[in-house]
């Protein structure tokens, strides 16, 4: 079996559920967000039990994006995922150069099954959980040109934005960030606060602070939004995390683009960073806009 060093992990995208995502995308795409790909149809792939509409959107960051799918969906669990949960953030993708050998290997620690291991026609695919329940997609590309367009590593409007990665609320945050490090090599970059307060920034081993920075947040369940939020769904992919040049900027450009204040900027107590939460209008999730994040 191959190990997880072997597999070459990369963050690629957080997927969104949305019936309305023609309506809703609106707001990133006027807060400085560009199109990469709309996919549909045989480019990946249709059932009897429905069928792919994919959207994938990025800011300012070379390789992690965000994919909006809608109904009526691929397949009966994410259906079942809709009917329980609604919109919202549904899961998160890796690519690997192997993902017949990844699916044994996770399998083998600790993950567990949500849709097999699948050949489609310009990738191979399988769902999981992480053991705390959150989605994990692995994709292998196996067709020669098939790719989602990356964009250039540079900020994107006057305010200097970009996406840089997510957040996920744990219920046992040393549990899961040794789970990440052990079975899907991923790096600890920075660790903020002690005891139960505590937030750790991990990414993968293609990170590169100038022309790949995307980066994978754990953290406990701190604000009244997230709480309220793990009460209701369990432990949960919690933001999309944005940084900024200028975060006063930023944060009025996303209200003037149709975002939602939820928590106005201020100076995080963990991590020490001027940091402000928007609730987007996709998922009905929070975004986490924050200054820029030096590892």
């Amino acid at each position: 079996m191959k190990k997880a060093q072997d597999l070459n992990y990369q963050l690629h995208h957080l997927c969104i559920y949305d019936d309305r995502p023609r309506d809703s995308m609106w707001s990133y795409l006027r807060w400085h967000h560009g199109i990469t790909n709309y996919f549909s149809g045989d480019v990946f792939h249709v059932t009897g039990e429905g069928h792919s509409d994919y959207t994938f959107l990025g800011c300012g960051g070379r390789a992690y994006q965000i994919q909006i799918e809608a109904p009526p969906f691929q397949f009966e669990y994410e259906r079942n995922w809709w009917s329980r949960h609604g919109r919202g953030y549904n899961h998160i993708c890796w690519l690997t150069s192997d993902a017949r050998a990844s699916m044994e290997q996770l399998l083998a620690n600790g993950a567990t099954e949500v849709m097999p291991f699948e050949e489609f026609p310009t990738y191979d695919g399988f769902v999981v959980h992480d053991p705390e329940g959150r989605w994990i997609e692995i994709m292998e590309y196996t067709d020669d040109t098939f790719r989602v367009q990356e964009f250039t590593n540079a900020p994107s409007g006057e305010c200097g934005l970009q996406m840089i990665g997510n957040a996920e609320i744990c219920d046992d945050l040393d549990a899961m960030v040794t789970w990440y490090q052990d079975v899907m090599d991923m790096r600890v970059l920075k660790e903020f606060g002690s005891g139960s307060d505590r937030t750790v920034y991990m990414t993968d081993k293609a990170y590169d602070p100038q022309e790949r920075n995307s980066v994978f947040i754990l953290q406990g369940a701190r604000h009244a939004f997230e709480k309220q939020h793990r009460e209701a769904h369990g432990p949960y992919i919690s933001s999309i995390v944005y940084q900024a040049q200028d975060l006063q900027r930023a944060w009025d450009d996303a209200l003037w683009a149709g975002m939602e204040a939820l928590h106005e900027p201020a100076v995080d107590e963990v991590t020490g960073a001027l940091t402000g939460y928007l609730r987007e209008p996709c998922g009905g999730n929070s975004i986490m806009l924050r200054e820029r994040f030096a590892a």
